[in-house]
């Protein structure tokens, strides 16, 4: 897997954990999810922006 699957892979399921949070039944399910989503799009944006985004520090 190389580093735009990384990205695309970390994308889609950042997706997927914000789409579930809209279907929590509680606040703190929603929280959680929403937590976790956006640490997996933070994770996808680093990717990209260093190593797809032909980041020149890198």
């Amino acid at each position: 897997m190389n580093d735009r699957d990384v990205y695309l892979k970390l994308a889609e399921v950042a997706e997927e954990l914000y789409k579930l949070s809209e279907q929590a039944e509680t606040l703190v399910g929603e929280a959680a999810l929403r937590t976790v989503a956006g640490n997996v799009a933070g994770a996808a944006k680093a990717i990209y922006e260093h190593v797809l985004g032909g980041d020149s520090a890198h």
